[in-house]
């Protein structure tokens, strides 16, 4: 369900900015000074080296891959959203193009990380915890891309096709399922939603359960909400139904693009048959390649595999080596091996070159010489613990 990615490493790299307007002095062609970032929207952010070969570039590609994915749209002309100084990185939100729907929640998730332990013994956050506190932390990523809190408000957004498609075998779910079609032409009406749920549809036995709702964000992004039979937005998809997870794993298997059915091979009579469905799907993302490619945007959704490098932010920060511990901690490696002796170590199981004795972050946070903000239990599964910074997240 993922392209791969490997040799890939290192070699790409992208170029910044973002648009600020300058108003022009009524007295001549002179423009005005810079307005000054906002404090409430900056933050301060350290990158430790994760593995042999990851540059600055990287951690740049990254961030800009995790910024977009919560909705901000990086334009390309203007002021730039990272200031580098050492390993570290001043992110400026306000040069990123975050909507203003989404600041104020922006703001308090700011000010919280900022508030911690960690950020007033190190003077910033690890970049990994920034993004595991964002992207991988599902209040707080349907906050800041401003996903409706109810099903009813969500699915109102969008017009669907009376004809819903049926999915008898699933990659995903662990029983059939129906999804509704948008059937606006253009981007901002590409919307699906998966009914999940148990029951045979050929037999008029499916009873839908809990939703999965995809529409596509200003910058070109997919966006998805998960809702629960009550219609709140729940952070996971509940396992009873479908192994679909958070978010931030439907980010994962989806990539940038709207997936056809995987494993599907029947088509219902009464329903959109799986050819149609297909079909559907291709007219749809060839709109949205469209459209992405009108965007004036820091992100190339030509170079599909950069977005793996975000990944790359929270995996090496949820599966960490002693060498990153130690730049963490500031302590030598080998006070590090000693301070984790008897922890279990394991190898990561989709990037080898990460190495083969990694720790799990529950465990190497527990020792660490600080207070940290703790990140959600997984990064992409039902997790035990979600921190919810805002009060009021769902």
């Amino acid at each position: 369900m993922r392209m791969g990615f490997m040799s890939r490493l290192g070699r790409w790299r992208l170029l910044t900015p973002k648009i600020i307007v300058l108003a022009l002095l009524s007295a001549g062609s002179c423009s005005g000074p810079p307005a000054p970032s906002n404090p409430d929207l900056s933050i301060e952010l350290r990158w430790i080296k994760s593995y042999s070969g990851e540059s600055r570039s990287d951690v740049e590609t990254g961030l800009l891959w995790a910024l977009s994915f919560l909705g901000a749209t990086l334009p390309i002309d203007g002021r730039d959203p990272f200031s580098w100084h050492d390993n570290i990185v001043t992110l400026h939100l306000d040069h990123a193009g975050i909507g203003a729907g989404t600041q104020p929640a922006w703001e308090q998730l700011l000010a919280s990380m900022k508030a911690g332990e960690e950020y007033t013994a190190r003077g910033a956050l690890d970049i990994g915890r920034f993004v595991a506190l964002t992207l991988c932390s599902s209040k707080h990523y349907y906050a800041v891309t401003g996903a409706d809190a109810r099903y009813e408000e969500a699915y109102a957004n969008h017009v669907y096709v009376k004809e819903h498609a049926a999915i008898v075998e699933s990659a995903v779910s662990l029983g059939e399922r129906l999804i509704e079609i948008g059937t606006e032409p253009t981007v901002a009406g590409i919307a699906f939603v998966a009914h999940e749920g148990r029951g045979s549809v050929a037999r008029g036995t499916f009873v839908g359960g809990e939703r999965e709702l995809i529409d596509i964000m200003p910058n070109g992004q997919l966006r998805f909400a998960l809702y629960d039979t009550n219609g709140d937005l729940k952070p996971a998809a509940d396992r009873a139904f479908t192994a679909a997870g958070k978010p931030s794993k439907c980010l994962w298997c989806h990539e940038i693009g709207l997936s056809r059915p995987f494993k599907g091979r029947t088509s219902v009579p009464g329903y959109v048959s799986l050819r149609e469905f297909e079909d559907q799907i291709a007219g749809r993302m060839q709109e949205l390649r469209l459209a992405r490619s009108k965007l004036r945007s820091r992100i190339d959704f030509k170079r599909a595999q950069d977005h793996t490098y975000a990944e790359l932010l929270y995996i090496t920060f949820y599966e960490p080596s002693a060498e990153r511990i130690a730049g963490e901690w500031n302590v030598p490696v080998a006070q590090v091996r000693e301070t984790l002796s008897g922890l279990p170590t394991h190898a990561h199981d989709e990037f080898d070159f990460l190495g083969r004795q990694l720790y799990r972050r529950s465990d190497v946070d527990r020792l660490a010489p600080y207070r940290v903000l703790a990140p959600p239990t997984d990064p992409r599964e039902p997790s035990a613990y979600e921190p919810d910074f805002l009060g009021s997240a769902p």
